[in-house]
């Protein structure tokens, strides 16, 4: 299913490039990958695995402010961003595709936690190319969650 929406999302977002019109139905699939990004943060968080648990979570976090942020702008998108923002979607589509896949994994290994945080760098680097990072206080929204589950393996 995830991979679905994934699919559906670029479809949508190639389409939006060619006509040069923003179809809203896409905040229908943005909403629904958040809450896949969402899952796996919960269950990252909850994970016995705490040597690569943390590395997923941040993986699924950052994926799910820029989905997150993705949606906003179609939200409020004018005429004359409208192939702009499909552009600049469509530049993090692919790193938020391999960040499910890396998410998803069930038993990682020391080479899936560096390619997840060599894939985390690469979506924030590029989000913040596109406008596509979250502002500071929405990036800091729930790091309570983080604090505690840290402060769960100090003890």
């Amino acid at each position: 299913m995830s991979a679905a929406l994934i699919n559906e999302i670029t479809v949508a977002l190639n389409s939006m490039r060619e006509t040069s019109k923003v179809d809203q139905s896409i905040v229908n699939n943005l909403d629904g990958l958040a809450n896949v990004f969402k899952e796996s943060q919960e269950k990252w968080l909850t994970s016995k695995n705490t040597k690569v648990s943390i590395y997923f979570y941040y993986a699924a976090r950052n994926a799910a402010l820029v989905v997150s942020r993705m949606k906003e702008r179609f939200l409020s998108s004018t005429t004359n961003e409208n192939s702009q923002m499909a552009e600049e979607s469509l530049q993090v589509i692919g790193l938020i595709r391999e960040l499910l896949d890396l998410t998803q994994n069930e038993k990682p290994d020391e080479d899936v936690i560096k390619l997840s945080i060599e894939k985390v760098r690469q979506l924030r680097t590029v989000a913040a190319d596109t406008r596509l990072i979250q502002a500071q206080e929405k990036e800091l929204e729930d790091i309570d969650k983080l604090l505690n589950y840290l402060s769960k393996l100090r003890r």
